[in-house]
């Protein structure tokens, strides 16, 4: 927990901030630090936990954790450096019963964890009853609170759960002592929480990019989201009214730059709550884009309007039938709004919009009807 010095980041979160994710999902109720509760890393995290709705209590010494915890409690302990999101720990830990997590000595060690003896050491956490917190008071004030409970595990002979010792190597349980170390893993884990889009997806590809680049500067600026989603709203609002204003060209145009905007805003938002959150509902945010492209398509079109209805109404629904289908490579790419409506936006520049729209819903309607590859045999 946050001590004077300046703790390691993470994608815009202290270490004892992402401590705070798991502990969560662990089911803790409060969260006690150990430390400076003036520093600035204090500060942070007292105002991350009062908002993720827990408790908060700084104690200065090892006797103060005694009176802090009641008997029929159950106190999470977590080594300080720990970045925690290892699925397999989480399970182990939300299991019923108090327990130590251990892990083979040599892997355990080269990690950097205590070595408890040759064949284990210790896993850096551990679930125990409040009521062995008496035990502290017989020790000296100053005596580190992790590694005394760890003794007291020890001496209670606390059921253990052992961890594999592959979760030791893939970064999700290790050891960050230093901001060499945070940037290293920083690196690995925007990778791992963005995922590898295919080669088709090419909006989701370039809004990965971009935030794989600046994701840690942005997620440590809590305008950037909203700031990032306006700006979307902004250039999809002036899509609609170059549509209004009869540039088909330039409304398909600023609706292709709002699909990776969007994109960028979601993969931010993933960011924003992992390794263990899901941004349930935001992916629909991406029908805002079919509801443009529904606008300016029907705008787009100078002609009666039941007749410029129907061009706008397929290539939406075709766009939408497409996404119920398993596809990669090119036609994946047919099935990314950026690459639609820019593709109509350039034909509508050489041809007329009518011709561009009837165009693309005829390419979407054949890939629709083509037969699946594993069923064309």
């Amino acid at each position: 927990m946050p001590g004077e010095g300046a703790q390691p980041i993470i994608a815009g979160k202290s270490i004892a901030q992402r401590q705070l994710l798991f502990a969560r999902e662990c089911g803790c109720t409060m969260v006690i630090a150990h430390g400076g509760g003036a520093s600035s890393d204090a500060i942070s995290l007292r105002q991350a936990v009062e908002g993720a709705g827990l408790r908060y209590q700084a104690i200065s010494n090892s006797h103060a954790l005694a009176g802090a915890i009641g008997g029929e409690d159950s106190l999470l302990v977590l080594q300080p450096g720990l970045l925690p999101e290892s699925r397999q720990a989480l399970d182990l830990l939300r299991a019923d019963g108090d327990r130590l997590l251990v892990t083979s000595a040599g892997p355990g060690a080269a990690a950097g964890f205590e070595r408890i003896d040759l064949d284990r050491a210790w896993g850096g956490a551990v679930t125990m009853p409040g009521r062995w917190l008496e035990a502290l008071t017989s020790l000296p004030e100053d005596a580190a609170p992790h590694a005394a409970l760890l003794r007291i595990a020890l001496q209670k002979r606390l059921p253990e759960a052992r961890l594999a010792d592959s979760i030791l190597d893939d970064g999700r349980w290790m050891l960050i002592c230093d901001a060499q170390t945070a940037e290293l893993r920083e690196k690995h884990w925007m990778r791992d929480q963005l995922g590898a889009p295919s080669n088709g997806a090419v909006s989701r590809t370039v809004a990965r990019f971009a935030v794989s680049r600046t994701g840690s500067w942005l997620m440590a600026r809590k305008w950037a989201r909203p700031v990032l989603l306006a700006v979307t709203a902004i250039v999809l609002g002036g899509s609609v009214a170059a549509a209004i204003y009869d540039q088909p060209v330039a409304a398909f145009g600023l609706a292709a730059l709002a699909v990776p905007l969007l994109e960028s805003f979601l993969s931010l938002s993933r960011l924003a709550v992992a390794p263990f959150g899901r941004i349930a509902r935001l992916p629909w945010l991406r029908r805002a884009i079919d509801a443009v492209l529904l606008v300016i398509a029907f705008l787009a079109i100078d002609s009666l309007w039941y007749r410029a209805a129907f061009p706008a109404f397929v290539l939406v629904a075709g766009l939408l039938l497409l996404d119920r289908r398993a596809v990669r490579g090119i036609v994946e790419t047919l099935r990314d709004r950026a690459v639609v409506a820019a593709t109509i936006g350039v034909v509508a520049a050489i041809f007329s919009p009518e011709v561009a729209i009837m165009s693309v819903v005829a390419l979407l309607l054949a890939v629709k009807l083509a037969p699946d590859a594993k069923d064309s045999g």
